[in-house]
């Protein structure tokens, strides 16, 4: 009987335990559910965002520009706070390169799972050949997800055939999102052109990111990365009508071309010289994403500010002749090398009364010429598998040169009668002739 009683006295306080037991998990629980909602919404969803890209070891890195540069310029300053500026902003960019995401689904099942909505935007990939519409394939290449009243943006920056990244613009964003001050918001409205960078990681505030390895290269190049294509069905309208030389002589300067204009990138690049398609390379790039094998020339444009006294031995150490000199650095500079048979001209652009222009010199009589364009800005481009630049307006650049009959070829190029934005600018002195026109 005394064993039934002590059974009973045992069996009543294991309950009871077990009854305080469950009051304590539920209160501590009860406890760490209002600690986790009093978490600003926009530190939770970065924090559930990073944990699962960990979970699925796709390496996705920051590349909000505000943040790194809170991060890296402006995080000395005092009363600087990451989860501040993340609450305030409501959208914070991601990316990851395309080699990382073959197989987005478990990623995106995961972020459905944890409370994120996911819209997505898709665009095509750009073309490497004027004829090439069968190289076009379609791809994901932006993710929003949006998390209660924030929201994550993931870039998928993609390597091309030519040794590059590069992410589309934001078009069509199904299911739609609103996206506010969209004018203001980076890496959407237009596509980007970067150079390849490597990823690090860095500790901040107490949390791990990893970002582009030199933040401030990478936040200069956002500022220049617009990239535009040029017009594929265009090319192909002007080889109905114009049918393409496919002879061996237009093959050979073709190739040569190419190799010139390889070359002369590869110079002012290791020089930090900003350059761009000009004049009939430029048209070439615009009407039928080509070069004009009829021109018989390579033609670049540099603004006079960017000059470096270093390009002309750079240039004839890397396999070039300087064959004219013209002009001065302060009015109408002008520079003209030769590689083998391909001429290869260096236009130098000034800035004057909301316009650009370049100079051109008659050797015979000293004569000065000003073409003048509207103020441009630069665009990155692929032109024969090769990462160049060219105005972004660039219908514009062509009218202001070539006029409205742009799209008739003319084989027969007065360059001081012929351009449309052509004018006189005097003559120079003859006492600095031996300066002003220097010819090898």
């Amino acid at each position: 009987m005394k064993q039934s009683h002590a059974f009973k006295l045992l069996l009543a306080f294991g309950t009871c335990s077990l009854i305080v037991q469950f009051i304590i998990i539920k209160i501590f629980w009860s406890a760490k559910v209002l600690v986790e909602d009093r978490t600003p919404t926009s530190k939770r969803a970065l924090t559930i965002f990073r944990s699962l890209c960990r979970k699925q070891h796709i390496p996705v890195f920051l590349v909000e520009p505000l943040m790194l540069q809170k991060m890296f310029i402006n995080s000395k300053r005092q009363g600087f706070n990451m989860t501040d500026l993340v609450n305030k902003n409501k959208l914070t960019t991601f990316a990851v390169f395309d080699t990382y995401l073959k197989d987005p689904i478990p990623l995106l099942r995961d972020f459905r799972d944890n409370g994120f909505s996911i819209s997505q935007s898709t665009a095509d990939v750009p073309q490497f050949s004027s004829l090439g519409v069968q190289f076009n394939r379609e791809i994901t290449s932006h993710y929003f997800l949006s998390y209660v009243d924030h929201v994550i943006h993931l870039v998928v920056f993609f390597k091309l055939q030519v040794d590059f990244l590069w992410h589309s613009a934001v078009k069509h964003i199904e299911p739609p999102i609103l996206l506010s001050d969209r004018k203001k918001l980076f890496f959407v409205n237009h596509a980007g052109a970067y150079n390849m960078f490597e990823i690090k990681d860095v500790i901040f505030e107490g949390e791990l990111y990893a970002i582009p390895e030199n933040p401030s290269k990478f936040l200069q190049q956002v500022v220049h990365s617009r990239f535009i294509e040029c017009n594929h069905e265009r090319a192909q309208q002007f080889y109905r009508m114009y049918p393409q030389d496919k002879s061996a002589e237009s093959q050979r300067f073709l190739r040569k071309a190419r190799q010139v204009i390889a070359r002369a990138k590869q110079l002012l690049d290791d020089l930090e010289i900003p350059f761009w398609l000009s004049s009939g390379t430029c048209l070439g790039w615009f009407r039928q994403c080509d070069i004009i094998t009829h021109s018989k020339d390579v033609d670049f444009g540099i603004q006079i500010t960017d000059y470096k006294e270093k390009l002309i031995p750079t240039f004839e150490t890397g396999g070039f002749f300087l064959k004219h000199l013209f002009g001065k650095i302060s009015d109408s500079f002008e520079l003209s090398f030769q590689a083998g048979d391909i001429k290869l001209d260096l236009f130098f652009f000034y800035e004057e009364n909301g316009y650009q222009w370049n100079g051109g010199t008659e050797v015979s009589s000293g004569k000065k010429y000003k073409y003048i364009f509207p103020r441009f800005l630069l665009c990155w481009t692929i032109f024969l598998d090769l990462k160049v630049r060219v105005p972004c307006d660039t219908e514009k650049y062509i009218l202001a040169n070539y006029g409205p009959n742009w799209f008739i070829p003319v084989k027969e190029w007065d360059w001081m009668a012929s351009p449309s934005n052509v004018r006189d600018n005097g003559v120079w002195p003859k006492e600095e002739w031996k300066t002003v026109i220097q010819v090898y």
